[in-house]
């Protein structure tokens, strides 16, 4: 597939193409126009003219000679051609009529007629009267050449006046397309300082037709960025906790006044490995989450129905419900690794803390995807909530009680761009509620 063409240079072209027609449409509709009012114009006056001369005659009544006498003062005056047929056969014209098409005029009906002489072409009237008790007819023709000369100044304007219209709108359009187009280039200078580190996003005032790209473009740089700060606080978490542990147990096993080590030391050794191994743990889930990204997309029915199978088997002796009204294959822009995560999480923790029940309840909203996961334990005191939700809870300013998933969900729910809330279910244990916001 060839690469897109310039924008700019796109809509210039375009824009010529289609001046270049409509430019063609006026010249020809034009031209149509003034035909149409030409040969309007010339029926009227030849109307007016017959009519004026068949009145004289009319009045006068005039002699053969009169008439060739009228006929020559009319056309020297009009610059026409006026052919007279009496009654009783005889044609009547003046200088400026070929008599070799006279039978080409004869022949013609009453009414608007044309005949051809030479290069010219005769647009006329005929009328048949009564004169002095005979019937006669009366015709007047004028050259077509003679007014063409009008409609072709007519065109020579219009083609001229129609060039300078076509010179402006195409600077229009350049000018227009430059305007347009000017926001990408403000776009591009952004990219560009922020390349170079001299801004942290992309500025969201823009047209409206690239908000939603700038958009999503700042979720990804703010995704990326928390990624970031992530694995450094998590590199420097383990790495103070590896330096730790580390240190301690070569305390133990660098004094050789106690060595072998004693049945303490052994214990706190093994102590201080799990606890490593268990903090390593924790840290490396965090730093698989993978926050909301384009397309991917999990289904939260199916996966909530297999993390409850999984706990059913944990927590053999509590009873785990899923209520929803969405079908199994409902599908919902978000990672799958992620969702199975926090849904372990809250039922792990609901598992650990409840009576004898969980229900877990997924809806469609308005704004986007609401999951409920309450249980009918001892619930979670507006303190203890508040303190799991703070952002950058760290392993050890966990609230007692509570583990260590709480803090994972909050981190998943937040890499998501969603809401987590913390309240009483309707047994009084714990609800928590996490809110997933559509992609925009």
């Amino acid at each position: 597939m060839p690469a897109p063409k310039s924008i700019r240079r796109t809509a210039i072209q375009y824009g010529a193409v289609f001046s270049l027609v409509y430019f063609t449409l006026i010249f020809f509709s034009h031209a149509y126009v003034i035909k149409q009012l030409s040969d309007e114009s010339r029926k009227q006056h030849l109307s007016k003219e017959l009519e004026n001369f068949q009145a004289i005659i009319e009045a006068e009544s005039p002699t053969t000679d009169d008439l060739r006498n009228m006929i020559h003062q009319f056309e020297m005056l009009l610059g026409h051609a006026i052919i007279i047929e009496t009654a009783g056969g005889s044609v009547l014209t003046g200088n400026n009529f070929d008599l070799s098409q006279m039978q080409g005029v004869v022949d013609k009906p009453e009414g608007f007629i044309h005949i051809a002489q030479g290069a010219n072409t005769l647009f006329g009237l005929r009328r048949t009267f009564t004169a002095t008790g005979k019937l006669a007819s009366i015709t007047v023709l004028e050259t077509e050449g003679a007014l063409s000369e009008r409609p072709l100044k007519a065109h020579l304007t219009l083609l001229g006046a129609s060039a300078v219209l076509l010179a402006i709108l195409l600077a229009l359009i350049g000018t227009t397309t430059h305007l347009t187009l000017k926001p990408i280039s403000r776009i591009k200078e952004d990219l560009r300082r922020l390349q170079s580190g001299k801004q942290s996003r992309l500025n969201p005032h823009v047209p409206e037709e690239f908000r939603p790209l700038i958009r999503q473009l700042n979720d990804l740089l703010e995704l990326s960025n928390r990624r970031l700060d992530r694995h450094r606080r998590l590199n420097s978490d383990l790495s103070h906790l590896v330096k730790t542990s580390i240190s301690a147990n070569l305390a133990i096993l660098s004094d050789i006044d106690t060595l072998p080590p004693s049945r303490e030391d052994v214990v706190f050794m093994a102590s201080n490995l799990r606890e490593l191994d268990k903090s390593l743990k924790y840290r490396m889930s965090k730093a698989d989450i993978s926050g909301r990204q384009m397309g991917r997309t999990c289904m939260p029915v199916k996966i909530t129905a297999s993390v409850i199978t999984v706990m059913e088997k944990i927590f053999p002796d509590t009873v785990f419900r899923l209520h929803t009204n969405l079908p199994e294959n409902f599908s919902w822009p978000m990672e799958r690794q992620d969702l199975s995560e926090l849904l372990g999480n809250l039922l792990e923790n609901g598992g650990k803390w409840c009576q004898t029940t969980v229900d877990v309840t997924i809806a469609r909203t308005s704004s986007g995807l609401s999951i409920e996961v309450a249980d009918d334990g001892p619930g979670i005191s507006p303190e203890a909530a508040a303190t799991v939700m703070n952002r950058g809870t760290r392993l050890d300013e966990t609230v007692a009680g509570f583990g260590l998933g709480l803090s994972i969900v909050s981190e998943i729910v937040e890499d998501n761009l969603g809401q987590m809330n913390m309240g009483t279910s309707k047994n009084g244990g714990a609800s928590i509620v996490i809110l997933l916001p559509l992609p925009d």
